[in-house]
């Protein structure tokens, strides 16, 4: 080795530890804001099975309010609390019964909202309403 290698090998010595923490710290930065946006659309994921599955109980319940008080409970217990849910409307007509539903979903250390994009999760979901038909009744038969 000649005495301007070794030169220039003694001038790089403790560049590493320079910038070693700089990228464990992008490395943990991009890290993180990947679990965030998978906790996102997992909580999206979650919250319209849950929602639509709802919506679908209180539909089948003939759309009363004691079926849509049931499907909340029902929708409330199933979400969690980790999810705060800031709008939960239903409508009811004579067809449908429909239901609106607006989340935050959980931050992860960090707010990313601003990365992410939207920050708040919103569904409508209308399930048509179905009555039972017995056999015996007048409208059960097809005939």
């Amino acid at each position: 080795m000649t005495r301007r290698h070794a030169a220039m090998l003694r001038d790089d010595r403790g560049a590493g530890l320079v910038a070693l923490p700089w990228a464990v710290m992008a490395f943990l930065t991009f890290l993180m804001l990947a679990v965030q946006v998978a906790v996102h659309l997992y909580s999206a994921s979650v919250l319209t099975a849950v929602g639509h599955d709802a919506t679908r109980r209180a539909a089948f319940g003939g759309g009363s309010p004691a079926a849509i008080a049931d499907a909340e409970r029902w929708l409330r217990s199933r979400i969690g609390t980790a999810v705060e849910i800031e709008v939960l409307r239903w409508n009811t007509t004579d067809d449908t019964v429909a239901l609106e539903l607006a989340a935050r979903p959980p931050s992860v250390l960090m707010d990313t909202s601003a990365v992410i994009g939207q920050r708040n999760i919103e569904r409508r979901f209308e399930v048509r309403r179905e009555l039972a038909r017995f056999a015996g009744s007048p409208w059960g038969s097809s005939s």
